[in-house]
């Protein structure tokens, strides 16, 4: 039998809580349209926008690995009850 502690694999890093809060101000539409905002002026906003994106991969990586644990996990649960089973079918029989 496998022996896995499962509180363990179910805590979270404090990195994948919640969704980090890349743009400080909020900014509005006609700016991005404008030419200008695009040749330096603005760069700061842009760098934040990259930011939030490249946190939102990250928590999707996150995600999808927290994923892959939790189908692990039942994997691992499902094949012990399935040989804890064949041991109370084998003691039933004796």
């Amino acid at each position: 039998m496998v022996d896995l502690d499962y509180d363990e694999l179910d805590q979270e890093r404090d990195e994948e809580k919640g969704v980090e809060e890349a743009c400080s101000e909020p900014h509005q539409l006609e700016a991005l349209s404008n030419f200008h905002m695009f040749q330096g002026v603005d760069t700061d906003y842009l760098r934040a926008l990259e930011g939030a994106v490249i946190s939102l991969k990250l928590q999707l990586i996150m995600a999808k690995t927290k994923a892959t644990r939790a189908e692990r996990k039942v994997e691992v649960i499902t094949q012990e009850a399935d040989e804890l089973a064949e041991l109370l079918v084998g003691h039933i029989d004796d």
